[in-house]
């Protein structure tokens, strides 16, 4: 894996990014100005930045319910998503659905949508998977999920499906160890899901969320496999999240420790103290990277707030189409 400085930098603004828009949109929860629900990222964004940096306009992206990047990585504009999770009709969903979590997408930018029901698109990655097959294209479907996710059948119905004709698509496990408030070592009976891998034949690694080029070296290996026809892969990324499962998550199921330590691997500070420990990086490089983030949030919250509309009651049967 060899990265140019300039790469280096350019992966440091996504990950303070993600991290910035999390903080921002909790915050404005908390105030009231937000509508809809949250999942928090905090923590996921080291994941992120590591499986799509790289990724061609041939590829596509199927994003979790938490964490934001995957879609902004892919081109779709910050204004449109913050003006979706406001419910705006400018937004992302035209103002009919909760958008700001995952029932979201793009296809016009490769943004699979997402849907409420968790797991529910590891199948949909398959068949997208098996359509690029078809048209004998080079691209890749990264497609994300958590721990909870795995332990249902669409799980082992896309993998088994996808194992079996060699499709193109690296599923990424976000292994935050909890699904919603059980521990995955009570919901399992395995340390690491990826494992199960071998029952389909296919590879399966895990890594430390925590640490982005980690995550980026075995994330481009699945996907050349992927564009050369070998297969599916999959890809084990433990992480810690910061916060509860949701905004309506107290988080009493988890210890202060254990929330600490957590914190302790953090994928913001952890590459920002080996850029600068390489040379890469300078304080005031990365105040600048800050910086822009804030901006380009600002701007987006305030084109939600200030410049979008509600959506207006016709809106309901927009898209919708009888037999």
């Amino acid at each position: 894996m060899n990265l140019t400085d300039t790469q280096l930098k350019e992966m440091m603004y996504w990950i303070v990014l993600g991290r910035r828009i999390e903080e921002k949109i909790t915050l404005l929860f908390k105030e009231g100005r937000m509508r809809g629900h949250h999942h928090p990222g905090v923590g996921v964004e080291g994941i992120h930045v590591g499986c799509c940096y790289g990724l061609t306009p041939e590829d596509y992206v199927i994003p979790s319910h938490r964490g934001k990047l995957p879609e902004l990585m892919m081109g779709i504009d910050l204004k449109y998503l913050m003006a979706g999770y406001n419910n705006k009709r400018e937004g992302l969903g035209g103002g009919r659905v909760p958008t700001g979590s995952h029932m979201y997408g793009d296809m016009s930018k490769h943004v699979i949508p997402g849907t409420g029901i968790i797991g529910s698109l590891i199948p949909v990655a398959t068949g997208a998977g098996l359509g690029l097959k078809v048209k004998k294209s080079k691209g890749v479907v990264v497609a994300f999920f958590g721990d909870g996710a795995a332990n249902r059948g669409d799980f082992h119905e896309g993998l088994n499906m996808a194992a079996a004709l060699k499709l193109p698509v690296l599923f990424v496990l976000q292994n935050n160890r909890y699904s919603i408030s059980v521990s995955v070592k009570q919901a399992t009976g395995m340390d690491h899901l990826s494992v199960r891998a071998k029952a389909y034949g296919i590879p399966g690694k895990t890594v430390e969320g925590c640490n982005v080029l980690e995550v980026h070296e075995e994330a481009q290996k699945a996907i050349e496999r992927a564009r050369e026809g070998k297969g599916p892969t999959l890809l084990e990324c433990m992480w810690h999240r910061f916060t509860g499962h949701s905004m309506s998550d107290a988080d009493v199921y988890r210890t202060d420790e254990q929330r600490k330590e957590g914190e302790k691997q953090c994928p913001v500070g952890n590459f920002k103290k080996y850029l600068m420990a390489q040379k890469v990086l300078t304080e005031e490089e990365y105040s600048k990277i800050q910086k822009r983030a804030d901006e380009e949030i600002e701007a987006a919250v305030h084109y939600s707030e200030k410049e979008c509309t509600d959506p207006d009651p016709s809106d309901i049967l927009r898209g919708v189409y009888s037999g």
